[in-house]
């Protein structure tokens, strides 16, 4: 995959509504409907393995701008983010390496999540019932290191 664009909102879409289509053309044999989830898969793979890059990103942009105008999906597509835009790719690279240092350190250190505001606590294994403390919103939690 070195130099392949790669999945994309619009790629994942396709590959969404092919598998519908497909679902759909199976159970109410209709053979065109299949053929015709076949050729939007094939559609989604071929975008997925371009290597032009700013033809799908200009492909991907007028997607995501048409699917924002678009009542209930436009909030969905703003919450998921663009995996292709500087913004994501930095939370991206951030959250790989916070999997990796929680997966060296699960030995020694338990990690758990915020109930109030989501943040991440960690706390040292071993040391019995203890409380902890959010410092980002206060919040205090018992629990068993």
């Amino acid at each position: 995959m070195n130099g392949r664009y790669g999945v994309d909102d619009l790629s994942t879409a396709l590959s969404a509504t092919g598998v519908v289509l497909a679902i759909l053309g199976t159970l109410f044999s209709v053979r065109p409907l299949s053929w015709i989830a076949i050729a939007v898969l094939a559609v989604a793979l071929v975008r997925a393995l371009s290597k032009n890059h700013a033809a799908r990103h200009r492909e991907n942009e007028a997607f995501r701008s048409f699917i924002s105008k678009v009542p209930g999906l436009g909030s969905l597509l703003s919450r998921t983010g663009s995996p292709r835009s500087q913004a994501s790719s930095a939370n991206f690279e951030r959250a790989k390496r916070t999997a990796s240092t929680m997966w060296k350190n699960r030995k020694t250190t338990r990690y758990l999540k915020c109930k109030t505001c989501g943040q991440i606590l960690s706390v040292p294994r071993g040391k019995g019932k203890i409380r902890v403390t959010c410092p980002k919103c206060g919040t205090k939690v018992d629990i068993r290191s």
